[in-house]
C-alpha cells in the first residue's frame, strides 16, 4: 500500500468548540471537493487523529479539554508530512512562537473570509505534498544505494539477515522477523533481527493471514514476545518469488506510530527484497540444477535403497544374534539379548514411522479426549532416553497439570516423540530442551469447529549440527535429509518431521523452525484445543 496525495481526495479533520463554526468550514471545504470530518468535542479528537488518515487538520487553538496545538503535535508525531492550519482569535508571541517550534506555519486569525481558508488551506496541502515528495525521493535515493548491496548478495543466509536489518533501520522498528517456506509448507523457516524475541501464536496467525491475502496488514497486539519488552503494533508484508513465499514481518513498542510512512517504505523494501531472493534463489537452482534433477530420477530408487538399508541391515542383527544365543547353552547372554532388543526397536520405529505417514494421510478422523499433558510428554521423554541413554532431556513448562487439554492423544504423542527423537538423533551435545507453554490469544482459529481459544505450544531445541537456510523449507518434505549420502550417518528415512508437519496441520496449528549451522535448531509447534463438546473432526 502506498500513499497518493496527487490523485486521492483530501481528507481534513475540522476541529472548534463552536459548532457553527465546524458547520461553515466544512460546507465551504465540501463544496471544494474535500472530504471533511468535523468535531466540536476537542477531547474526541486525538483518536479520530490516530484512527484516521487525514491529509490535514483545521483546528481552533483555545479550546477546552485539549488545545489546538496538542492536536496538531499529535498529527505531526503519527505523520510527519501531515498539514496543519491553526485558526485563533488568541495570536499571541507566546503561542506562535511555540507552534513554529514543532513545524505549524499556517494560521488563520478570526474572523477570516472563506477566500483566506481556502488560501490557507491549499498552501498547507501543497506545502505536505511537497514535503511527502522530498522524503520520498531521499528514501529512495538511499534505498537505490542498498539494493546494490542486496543485488550483489547470492547467499541466503547473508541476504535475509540483511533485509532484516534494513528493516529495522529503515522503520526504526526494533523487532523483525522473516518468514519462509513453500506453498505445500508455508512459513515453516523462520529468522530474527534479534534471537530475543519470539512470535506468539497470534503473531503466526497474522503472518499466515497477510500471506493468505496477499496484503500488507498492520494490527494492535501482542504479536512478537520479550523477557522484558512488549510490542504494540505490528506490520507483515507478504512476499513470493520463485517457488517460496514469505511474511516480512516488523513490530513496535509505540502506540500510535507513523503507519503511513513505514508502510511506504516496507512496500519499497520488500519490492526490492523479492527481486534480490529471485536472484539469489535462481542463482542457487542454476548451481544445484544437476544435483536436483539427478534427485528427481534416482527417487524411487533411493526410497528402495533407504528402505533396504534401514530395515534389512536390523534384520540381519537380529537374525544373527538369535543364532548365536541358539548355539551359546552356557554363559552370560546380556550383551545379545540387549542387542536384539535394540535393533528390534529400531526396526520397529522405522516401520511405525513410514505406517503413521501413511495413516495420517489416508485418515482425518480426531479421537478427542481431555490430555493429561504431564504424563504425556514424561513418558514420552522415558521413552527417548529408553532409547537415547546419553542424551539429558530438561523440561520447561507452565502449570500444565491445571490447564485440561483437549485433542488427540495419540497424535500429540507422535509429535512429541518425532520432536524428540529428531532433536537427540542430530544432538551434538547431550542436551535437549523442551518447552510447554499454554497460551490464550484473543481469536478463535478458524480452522476449529469449535470457538476454542487455547493453544499448546511445544517448543523443542538441540545444539546440534544445525540446517542450512537453504534446505530449511525441505526438511518437512517426506523422504528428504540434509545428508545426502545413503551412508546416512545419523540414520532414518526422512519421515519425521514430515509426519510433523502434516499432523500439526491437520490439528488445525502451525510449524516453524530456525536453525544455526553449528549452533543448532529449534522447532516450535502451536496447537489449538478443542471445547469439550466438539465430537467431530
Amino acid at each position: 500500500m502506498t500513499i497518493d496525495i496527487t490523485t486521492k481526495k483530501s481528507h481534513i479533520l475540522v476541529v472548534d468548540d463552536e459548532p457553527d463554526m465546524c458547520h461553515i468550514c466544512a460546507r465551504a471545504l465540501q463544496s471544494r471537493g474535500y472530504e471533511v470530518t468535523t468535531v466540536t468535542n476537542a477531547s474526541l479528537a486525538p483518536d479520530l487523529i490516530v484512527q484516521g488518515n487525514y491529509d490535514l487538520l483545521l483546528t481552533d487553538l483555545k479550546m477546552p479539554g485539549v488545545s489546538g496545538l496538542d492536536l496538531a503535535l499529535m498529527a505531526l508525531k503519527r505523520d510527519p508530512t501531515a498539514a496543519v492550519v491553526m485558526m485563533t482569535a488568541f495570536a499571541s508571541y507566546e503561542y506562535l512562537h511555540k507552534a513554529m517550534q514543532n513545524g505549524i506555519s499556517d494560521f488563520l486569525s478570526k474572523p477570516f473570509d472563506l477566500s483566506q481558508l481556502m488560501l490557507a488551506v491549499s498552501h498547507a496541502l501543497n506545502r505536505r505534498l511537497l514535503i511527502h515528495d522530498n522524503v520520498r525521493l531521499r528514501a529512495l535515493e538511499a534505498l537505490r544505494i542498498d539494493s546494490e548491496i542486496l543485488n550483489s548478495t547470492l547467499d541466503y543466509n547473508l541476504l535475509v539477515q540483511y533485509v532484516l536489518d534494513l528493516a529495522v533501520r529503515w522503520s526504526t522498528w526494533p523487532a523483525a522477523v522473516l518468514l519462509i517456506g513453500e506453498e505445500q509448507t508455508p512459513l515453516t523457516s523462520v529468522t530474527f533481527f534479534d534471537d530475543q524475541w519470539q512470535l506468539s501464536v497470534r503473531g503466526m496467525e497474522f503472518a499466515h493471514r497477510a500471506l493468505s491475502g496477499r496484503v500488507l496488514l498492520t494490527s494492535h497486539g501482542e504479536m512478537f514476545t520479550h523477557a522484558q519488552h512488549v510490542i504494540h503494533t505490528a506490520m507483515a508484508i507478504p512476499m513470493s518469488w520463485g517457488g517460496l513465499q514469505g511474511v516480512l514481518m516488523i513490530g513496535t513498542y509505540d502506540t500510535n506510530p507513523n503507519i503511513p510512512t513505514v508502510t511506504e517504505l516496507m512496500t519499497l523494501l520488500s519490492g526490492q527484497s523479492v527481486a534480490a531472493l529471485r536472484n539469489a534463489e535462481m542463482y542457487g537452482e542454476m548451481s544445484n540444477l544437476y544435483r536436483r534433477q539427478r534427485q528427481i530420477e534416482v527417487m524411487k530408487d533411493e526410497f528402495i535403497a533407504i528402505a533396504s538399508h534401514e530395515l534389512r541391515t536390523p534384520l540381519t542383527m537380529v537374525l544373527g544374534y538369535s543364532d548365536m544365543l541358539m548355539r551359546t547353552i552356557q554363559g552370560d547372554n546380556q550383551t545379545y539379548i540387549e542387542e536384539i532388543r535394540s535393533n528390534a526397536l529400531r526396526m520397529r520405529e522405522v516401520i511405525d514411522h513410514m505406517s503413521q505417514l501413511q495413516k495420517t494421510s489416508l485418515d482425518n478422523d480426531l479421537q478427542l479426549t481431555t490430555i493429561d499433558i504431564s504424563v504425556v510428554v514424561h513418558q514420552v521423554i522415558a521413552q527417548i532416553n529408553e532409547r537415547f541413554p546419553s542424551i539429558k532431556i530438561r523440561l520447561f513448562s507452565d502449570d500444565v497439570a491445571t490447564h485440561p487439554f483437549i485433542s488427540d492423544v495419540q497424535w500429540l504423542r507422535v509429535i512429541i516423540v518425532q520432536l524428540l527423537s529428531n532433536a537427540a538423533t542430530y544432538a551434538q551435545r547431550d542436551i535437549i530442551d523442551i518447552s510447554m507453554q499454554h497460551q490464550y490469544p484473543a481469536f478463535a482459529p478458524v480452522s476449529l469447529a469449535s470457538d476454542s481459544q487455547q493453544w499448546l505450544t511445544i517448543t523443542v531445541s538441540d545444539q546440534g549440527v544445525g540446517i542450512n537456510m537453504r534446505e530449511q523449507w525441505n526438511v518437512f518434505t517426506s523422504f528428504v535429509q540434509v545428508d545426502d549420502s545413503l551412508t546416512r550417518s545419523h540414520g532414518g528415512v526422512g519421515v519425521g518431521l514430515a509426519l510433523i508437519y502434516d499432523m500439526v496441520r491437520r490439528l488445525g496449528g502451525f510449524v516453524m523452525m530456525s536453525s544455526k549451522i553449528g549452533v543448532g535448531s529449534t522447532f516450535v509447534v502451536m496447537i489449538p484445543g478443542y471445547q469439550q463438546e466438539s465430537t467431530g473432526e
